[in-house]
């Protein structure tokens, strides 16, 4: 009695463990969900606090981007699109059940960003200060960078690297809405454009090595269960 005790439980442990990587998985892609939720309505919030009055000629805002006309319209177009391609690339269930729009959407994705990043250069060199207008350089050339290596990860069939080089990538491209977040704070606000080049080199410079710490993060620090199973 107490093998087939044993055995059921044996059973019933092996179904817990199957069934745990479905459970994280599902817990993942809410939280992926959430996030994006918030960071989109973020964005939005930012986007029209700046730039309502973009469209009144007599307005600070319109006078400021008025040398870069030329410039902000095609940048505006391609980087927000490539702001929201980006976002269903790391969607589990889209690449898991719609390969093809997966695909087709990444795709866009990089053509998006191949135009709208470095658009962004000239942009910034007719409209703000030279510090922000090689910010926009360094930002635009590891948005490209990385997004080049996913993409030759792809075509050479390195899954998981192409997945990698995607989350290194994307955060440059939520620089737009997390410097635009900072900035208004009162203490940023009051130093003017030095405050403003220092959210946004700062925020640039964790775009560019935030990504790495999270991705290598578990195996710099095992997790408990590893750290038993080697002690044993």
């Amino acid at each position: 009695m107490c093998v087939i005790l044993t055995a059921e439980e044996e059973v019933k442990g092996m179904s817990t463990a199957a069934a745990a990587p479905a459970t994280r998985a599902r817990s993942g892609s809410q939280s992926k969900l959430v996030l994006f939720v918030i960071f989109f309505a973020a964005t939005a919030f930012v986007t029209y606090m700046k730039n309502a009055k973009i469209f009144d000629p007599s307005s600070e805002i319109a006078r400021h981007f008025a040398p870069g006309t030329l410039f902000l319209i095609p940048h505006a177009i391609f980087a927000g699109l490539a702001l929201v391609m980006g976002a269903f690339q790391f969607s589990n269930r889209l690449r898991s059940r719609y390969l093809r729009v997966h695909r087709v959407m990444g795709y866009v994705y990089v053509v998006s960003v191949m135009i709208g990043a470095p658009i962004a250069i000239p942009l910034a060199a007719r409209v703000d200060t030279p510090s922000l207008a090689a910010a926009s350089a360094v930002q635009a050339f590891g948005w490209m960078f990385c997004t080049g290596v996913a993409l030759y990860c792809i075509r050479i069939g390195n899954v998981q690297q192409h997945r990698r080089w995607m989350i290194r990538g994307y955060p440059f491209a939520m620089v737009f809405t997390v410097a635009r977040l900072l900035i208004p704070i009162p203490p940023i606000l009051r130093s003017g454009f030095v405050g403003i080049e220092i959210v946004v080199w700062t925020t640039i410079a964790l775009a560019a090595f935030l990504p790495s710490v999270i991705l290598e993060w578990r195996s710099v620090v095992p997790r408990p269960a590893t750290t038993k199973a080697l002690a044993r």
